[in-house]
């Protein structure tokens, strides 16, 4: 028998992976300044079984449509991943192959390749017709019945304590406590049956858990085992509620199609969506993000849409435009998360032909050059980073006037804005500076700080373009650390 492991040592290892891409939060960062503390009382609350779930987060996203999240304390993160490695124990063996939602070594990347394998199998590498049918379950995570999931999970579990979490995880009702974060009115734009608020007692899981994703994978198991060995569909795959079978030809789908509709409503009280897509698979499989075909993959439009919308944003954060010229910021948490967009969506992206995608999206945002170059391979790079081998101010100065090839670099060290290069003779005696005396920098020319916004100004007018590269306050290894702060891009310069 699989014993549930509420050791201290189970406990820190999944804290550690729960705090993954969570360790800036607020909650996470609460939980870790009394990390040792807080894992103690945790286990002794779970040994004793007086754990109680804490207070959810209720918020709301528009991104593909408006639909209800409820976000687990960070505490309660915590239990759902010590409970669900010790469920992936018992359940992986069982799962079929392809399912593809929340399992390791699986995900959208993985179900899409399987999809076109399957394709070219039921083609025969295109050389015979195909046909696809493509069905979802009708609000699927608001259908769950309760009642039904704790049968299908009691049925294999052996640890009494496990089977205590459990049944107390799947009966929360988080709506009884959460604190409601962002606006309260879009509540009401949510149909009643697609939200926890409306879905009926005894039904429901909440969208954002760890739990709740394998919960759901649990509660569908029993359609995949039904469609793999009872209508013994060859070409099958499922991720979440959105499942794909192809055959031979549209009337064995049709009948494949009633006995699920049929076996989904007597069986788990489901529903399946009215909506349904039946072709040829030559037409393309619309699946995961993207348009699937034997032999190339394309973005879906309402994904590439997405993200010029995404861009935009950025771009009116970052970019402002003055009088003859063009203000460029470089706000560190803004490119972090402009970032972080850029990396999904490229990798998204990676999957598929898109190369004339990608380099449309460089040309059409070139704000984007700014901020990052492309290597050859087409992937990003950040521009206002430095080298971490940089030894010292002189090196670091270097590095910017690289960067920034024909700007005028404001380089910071101090009180004063410095220049260090022999060509900046011409500059300083523009800007009316006298030389420095010699120093172990090799600064050959500077003005205080407080004189920056007359200097820039005076390029400007000029037509010259300036980057300003200010110091942090913090120190890297061997010099302290400065970033770009902004740049100012004279209009005629720039077009």
């Amino acid at each position: 028998m699989i014993a549930l492991d509420l050791s201290l040592e189970n406990l820190y290892r999944q804290y550690l992976r729960c705090r993954k891409n969570k360790r800036n939060t607020v909650n996470a960062l609460r939980f870790e300044a009394q990390q040792e503390k807080q894992l103690i009382l945790l286990r002794e609350t779970l040994v004793e079984r007086t754990y109680q779930p804490g207070r959810s987060v209720c918020f709301f996203t528009a991104r593909p449509k408006l639909r209800e999240i409820f976000a687990a304390d960070f505490r309660d993160r915590v239990v759902h991943h010590v409970l669900v490695d010790y469920l992936e124990r018992i359940w992986e063996p069982i799962f079929i192959h392809d399912s593809y939602a929340c399992r390791r070594g699986k995900g959208v990347h993985a179900g899409v390749k399987r999809l076109q394998t399957f394709m070219r199998q039921a083609t025969a590498n295109g050389t015979r017709p195909a046909w696809y049918l493509q069905l979802d379950i009708r609000n699927y995570f608001m259908s769950i019945d309760k009642a039904i999931l704790l049968d299908l999970l009691a049925a294999r579990l052996k640890d009494d304590t496990a089977l205590w979490l459990t049944r107390l995880l799947v009966n929360h009702d988080c709506t009884r406590d959460y604190v409601m974060r962002g606006a309260p009115e879009l509540l009401a734009r949510i149909p009643p049956h697609k939200t926890l608020f409306g879905c009926g007692q005894g039904k429901g899981l909440p969208i954002g858990n760890l739990n709740s994703q394998f919960f759901a994978n649990v509660y569908l198991n029993g359609l995949d085992q039904f469609v793999k060995h009872e209508l013994k569909c060859r070409h099958y795959l499922r991720y979440c509620d959105d499942f794909v079978l192809l055959a031979e030809s549209p009337e064995q789908l049709a009948v494949w199609r009633g006995r699920i509709e049929s076996w989904l409503r007597d069986e788990l009280c489901l529903q399946l969506n009215p909506r349904q897509v039946l072709a040829p698979v030559s037409n393309g499989v619309n699946f995961l993000g993207y348009i699937v075909r034997r032999d190339y993959l394309l973005v879906r439009r309402r994904v590439v849409n997405h993200l010029r919308e995404r861009l935009a944003a950025f771009e009116k954060l970052l970019v402002t435009e003055g009088a003859g010229y063009r203000r460029y910021r470089f706000d560190v948490a803004v490119l972090d998360e402009l970032a972080a967009v850029l990396a999904s969506y490229w990798g998204h992206f990676g999957l598929a032909d898109s190369f004339n995608l990608r380099q449309s999206l460089w040309r059409n945002y070139p704000f984007l050059r700014q901020y990052f170059a492309l290597d050859q391979d087409g992937k990003l790079m950040r521009k206002d980073k430095t080298r971490s081998a940089i030894r010292n101010t002189w090196q670091q100065y270097r590095h910017y006037r690289i960067r920034f090839a024909g700007d005028v670099l404001f380089f910071q060290v101090g009180r004063f804005m410095e220049f260090y290069q022999p060509d900046d003779v011409l500059l300083a005696s523009r800007l009316g500076l006298e030389p420095m005396t010699e120093n172990r920098r090799r600064a050959r020319f500077g003005f205080p700080v407080a004189q920056t916004g007359k200097h820039l100004f005076d390029l400007l007018k000029t037509g010259r373009s300036v980057a300003m590269v200010a110091e942090t306050g913090r120190r890297l290894e061997r010099v302290k650390e400065r970033l770009p702060v902004c740049r100012f891009e004279c209009q005629q310069a720039g077009q």
